[in-house]
């Protein structure tokens, strides 16, 4: 969505249209509860923190300022309402495990493309189970940078701006994050061979 076409549906949504709100709902569904996934490594706390994200973003639309996209602004409060989420579950949950992203059907999506035979689509699922294997391995930061610019293809500028952070700490989180990467799918590869 460009600026203008931000602009028009946010205008639209504070004079009531709810159908507009639905517009935004549905463009950024999948990227929130992605980006709530790397902070929570839990499915359904992703999903059930995104629900949270999509009211904040009702309730405080009116304060939403036009210097940084609607994008931006959303995926800030994604990220903050994650953050929320894991200090108030490690103080209710001390130790609890946590279930796999990879158990839910719906966000293969994004790794698995034109597969032509049953084989294929069991070699995109180990794929993918091996990256979030190694992005679990990742420190906070670097897997947050990794995730929202080599995942959700944010530009290294918006990155910093949901991450509240420079661009060059963006840009040196990621170099790091795919090091470490490489070396912990290397090893797990190994283990297999």
């Amino acid at each position: 969505m460009s600026q203008i076409e931000e602009q028009n549906v946010v205008n639209q949504i504070l004079n009531g249209n709810i159908h507009a709100f639905e517009l935004i709902v549905n463009d950024f569904k999948e990227r929130v509860i992605n980006i709530c996934f790397s902070y929570t490594n839990d499915l359904t706390d992703a999903e059930d923190i995104s629900q949270e994200v999509f009211i904040e973003v009702y309730k405080s639309l009116h304060q939403f300022k036009k210097q940084a996209s609607l994008a931006t602004w959303i995926y800030r409060i994604a990220s903050n309402k994650s953050i929320d989420h894991i200090r108030k579950r490690k103080r209710l949950k001390r130790g609890s495990e946590l279930t796999g992203y990879l158990e839910d059907q719906k966000n293969i999506d994004w790794v698995t493309q034109n597969q032509s035979t049953p084989m294929d689509e069991v070699i995109q699922i180990q794929r993918k189970e091996l990256l979030y294997y190694g992005l679990s391995k990742l420190p906070k930061r670097q897997k947050e940078a990794f995730v929202l610019t080599q995942i959700e293809g944010f530009d290294q500028k918006s990155a910093a701006e949901i991450l509240e952070t420079s661009v060059k700490s963006i840009e040196s989180l990621v170099i790091r994050g795919k090091k470490k990467l490489k070396s912990v799918l290397e090893k797990q590869i190994k283990y297999y061979l």
